[in-house]
C-alpha cells in the first residue's frame, strides 16, 4: 500500500490533567508525509487513522450517612454511711443509811 522509501514522520504529544472531576486534555500532533501518499490514496480523500482510545479513571466519593444509636443510662448509687455519736447522760442516786448507836433511852 505503501512505498518501502517513503518517510513517514509521526509526533504524538499528549498531556491528560485530571482531578477527578474535570479533565484537561490538551493533544498536540504533528503528521508529515510525503505529498505523494494522496495520490495514491485516490486524490485528497482523507485517510482513516487508528482509533486511539483514553481511558481515564475518576473517584467519586458518596457520603453515606448511617444512624449509630447511643443511648446513655445512669445509676445512681445511695450510700449510707452509719456514724456513731456519744451521747453523754447522767444519773444520780441518793442512798441513806443509818447507822443506830443505841437510842435514847439507852444512852448512857
Amino acid at each position: 500500500m505503501f512505498e518501502s522509501g517513503m518517510n513517514n514522520n509521526i509526533e504524538f504529544d499528549s498531556n491528560v490533567v485530571g482531578n477527578n472531576n474535570v479533565v484537561e486534555n490538551d493533544m498536540n500532533v504533528d503528521i508529515n508525509m510525503m505529498n505523494n501518499v494522496n495520490s495514491m490514496m485516490g486524490g485528497g480523500c482523507p485517510m482513516s487513522e487508528p482509533v486511539q482510545e483514553k481511558c481515564i479513571h475518576k473517584t467519586i466519593v458518596h457520603e453515606v450517612p448511617h444512624v449509630c444509636p447511643i443511648h446513655t443510662r445512669i445509676i445512681n448509687h445511695h450510700v449510707y454511711k452509719h456514724t456513731y455519736r456519744p451521747r453523754y447522760t447522767c444519773s444520780e442516786e441518793n442512798t441513806v443509811s443509818n447507822i443506830q448507836c443505841g437510842s435514847c433511852c439507852n444512852f448512857r
